[in-house]
Order: C-alpha cells, then sequence, then structure tokens
C-alpha cells in the first residue's frame, strides 16, 4: 500500500511537471519532455486546432499507475499506447480501456475502444509532427534508398532487455558467422554507442551492415520504430513481430529477414552467412527499395485522420 501510493505522489509531481499550465495535459506519459514538446502537442500547434478551443486536452498513457487513468479530466480525453496492450503486462490497462469511453483511442490497433484510430508508435520516431505531404515524399525517398556508405561491421544490436528471450537467441546463432556489438544494456560488448556517438543509435548502426532488431511482443499490427530506424540507418533489418509482416502496405517485406520464433533458423542463419561473404549477393540485396512505392501516401493518410478525429472534438 505504501509502495502504490508513493508511486502516485512521484507520478504526480512528474506529470505536473511536464504540463505546467500548458492546456494539452498528458498524465502516465514521458516524461522527459514538456508537454508542448511532446509529439502531439505539436502536431495539434502546426495544425491550429487549439485557436478555437478553450477547453483542456487530456492524454493518457501506460507509463505509471493504472489508478491516474480511472478519473478522467474535463475537456477531450485520449489515450495513446505505444506498447502491445494484448501482453500481460499491460492487462490492467487494456481492461480498463475497453470499458472506458475515451473520446479518442490511438494504438496500432483500432478493435480495443470503439473510439480507436490507428497511429502506430514508429510514425512518431520516423516523422515530424509538423510535416506536409511533401516533407513526408522527402522521409520516405530517403528511407526507400537509404545512404550505403562503406560498412566495416557485421551486426549491431541497441536493447536494454531480452523478456522474450528472442535477441538472446539471434545473437546464439548469428555469433557463428561473425561478432555482434551490443551497445545497449543487453549483453554489453562495446562502449562505442555512449563514447564514440554520445548514445546515438543511428550513428553507431549505420557501420554495420545488419541490425538486430525484432520487437518487444508479437501481435499483428505491433510495429515500433526498431525496424525502421535499422533501414534509416541502411542496414539490413534482422526482425521478429507482427506475426513477422511489419508494416505489409509500407515495407518492402523481402528487403527484411524475418527470424522464427520457434521454427527452425537454418536457412536464415546461412542467408545471413551468404549475404555477409558474397559482397555482389549483399550488393544486390540492399539495393532494393526499402519502401513500397506508395508508402508516402499511407503515412499521409495517417496524419490526416488523425487531424480529422481531433477535429471533431472542437
Amino acid at each position: 500500500m505504501y509502495k502504490d501510493g508513493y508511486l502516485r505522489i512521484r507520478q504526480a509531481f512528474a506529470n505536473y511537471k511536464v504540463n505546467g499550465s500548458y492546456p494539452i495535459h498528458y498524465y502516465n506519459f514521458w516524461t522527459d519532455q514538456l508537454a508542448k514538446d511532446i509529439w502531439f502537442s505539436r502536431f495539434i500547434e502546426h495544425h491550429g486546432l487549439l485557436q478555437n478551443y478553450r477547453g483542456k486536452i487530456n492524454f493518457y498513457s501506460v507509463l505509471g499507475p493504472l489508478n491516474n487513468l480511472k478519473e478522467l479530466h474535463k475537456g477531450v480525453n485520449i489515450f495513446f499506447s505505444g506498447e502491445n496492450m494484448y501482453t500481460e503486462r499491460f492487462a490492467d490497462y487494456r481492461s480498463l480501456c475497453e470499458h472506458t469511453n475515451f473520446d479518442l483511442y490511438i494504438d496500432f490497433d483500432t478493435s480495443m475502444n470503439r473510439n480507436s484510430i490507428r497511429f502506430p508508435l514508429w510514425l512518431l520516431y520516423t516523422f515530424s509532427p509538423d510535416s506536409n505531404y511533401n516533407d513526408i515524399k522527402r522521409k520516405v525517398d530517403q528511407l526507400r534508398f537509404p545512404l550505403r556508405d562503406d560498412r566495416t561491421g557485421f551486426c549491431s544490436l541497441v536493447a536494454s532487455h531480452d523478456w522474450n528471450g528472442i535477441r538472446g537467441k539471434i545473437i546464439n546463432e548469428l555469433s557463428e558467422i561473425d561478432a555482434i556489438s551490443s551497445g545497449g544494456a543487453f549483453r554489453k560488448n562495446t562502449d562505442e554507442l555512449n563514447v564514440l556517438y554520445e548514445n546515438k543509435k543511428y550513428d553507431f548502426i549505420r557501420h554495420y551492415k545488419f541490425n538486430i532488431c525484432p520487437e518487444n511482443s508479437n501481435a499483428l499490427g505491433y510495429v515500433t520504430e526498431k525496424v525502421f530506424q535499422a533501414i534509416e540507418a541502411g542496414c539490413i533489418p534482422i526482425y521478429w513481430g507482427s506475426d513477422n509482416k511489419p508494416e505489409e502496405d509500407i515495407l518492402n517485406q523481402r528487403a527484411i529477414i524475418c527470424w522464427n520464433e520457434n521454427g527452425n533458423n537454418g536457412l536464415v542463419v546461412d542467408f545471413i552467412r551468404t549475404l555477409h561473404s558474397d559482397s555482389k549477393l549483399f550488393q544486390h540485396f540492399i539495393e532494393q527499395p526499402r519502401l513500397l512505392s506508395e508508402a508516402e501516401d499511407k503515412i499521409w493518410e495517417y496524419y490526416i485522420d488523425l487531424k480529422k478525429k481531433i477535429i471533431d472534438f472542437f
């Protein structure tokens, strides 16, 4: 009881620190940014959606005590989750969201709440909230054919944990091919990420041919920033998650190597070994477009849909 009370007080203080007097408030959200700097605030401000609305806009998420979500505040109430709500870890939050009438529910899935819109987490990491169509097209073009400078390293990983054991399995099997550089807390074996590259993931992984980038859990449609970060850095993603079909209408599935959770990965390992040793085959593989031809249109639709949904409340 004491511990729960302490956590609630600490989270309340964090919420106050983030929100201040800004009209958009965040609860159980990221606490390393002020409210005005969070992606959704910048999106709302950029589109002028506050000009004709004098009430509060309240965003809720899963990064804090569940009790913070049991009483909604006055104004527009929006729930956002960048996590997979179908895992046991978020079972209590899932139950609450299924029975709470949020004005808008933003997630990778649209079945959790009747007022749902799909807006997966990778969008927040990959595209600016003030992007117009041309901005998105320019970014997509960069992702479609990322820079392919000389790479001296075989494979990289940046991860803080391995809850589901997938990362460890991949490392164990691929280490038979060549050395894997792990710059995060999980199986850390190099200080380059923080010493040479000041914890900038892109600058670290761009020196490697492959990047291990599985999700924390699996659910069709649950895709985070990890595979997009690998693509942006010009790496070949070694991926697991979203039923091994990450964003089929946006990403070229042939340019991604998928790991089988429970199956035999002998053929996958052999293919990676061949790509690593055969420079011509490797070059042919990475010359594929990473994003599909209509990716910019699909991504722009997400922006348009989100804007329309928010306008409906004002």
